[in-house]
C-alpha cells in the first residue's frame, strides 16, 4: 500500500531537489506530506483525529529514507557498479 506513496514521494522529491538549502530529511518529509494528502484527501484531519495521515507520513518518510540510504550504501561498497 505504501509503495505507491514511496513512488510519489520519489517523484515529488526529484522536483524539490532544486532547493539545495533544505536537508534531505525535510524534502522527503514534505514530499510524503503531499503524497499522503493526495491519498487521504480533504478528510485528513478528521480521520481518526489525523492519526491515519500522520502514520502515513511517518511510514512513507521512513521507508523512503531507508531505501535511499540502502541504495547509497550499495553504491559506496567496493566493487559496486
Amino acid at each position: 500500500m505504501f509503495r505507491s506513496f514511496a513512488v510519489a514521494t520519489f517523484l515529488t522529491l526529484a522536483v524539490a531537489a532544486a532547493q539545495a538549502d533544505d536537508s534531505l530529511e525535510a524534502r522527503v518529509h514534505d514530499a510524503a506530506v503531499k503524497a499522503c494528502a493526495a491519498k487521504v484527501g480533504d478528510n485528513r484531519r478528521m480521520s481518526f483525529y489525523g492519526a491515519v495521515f500522520d502514520r502515513c507520513v511517518e511510514t512513507v518518510t521512513a521507508d523512503t529514507l531507508a531505501s535511499m540510504h540502502a541504495k547509497q550504501d550499495a553504491k559506496d561498497k567496493p566493487g559496486a557498479n
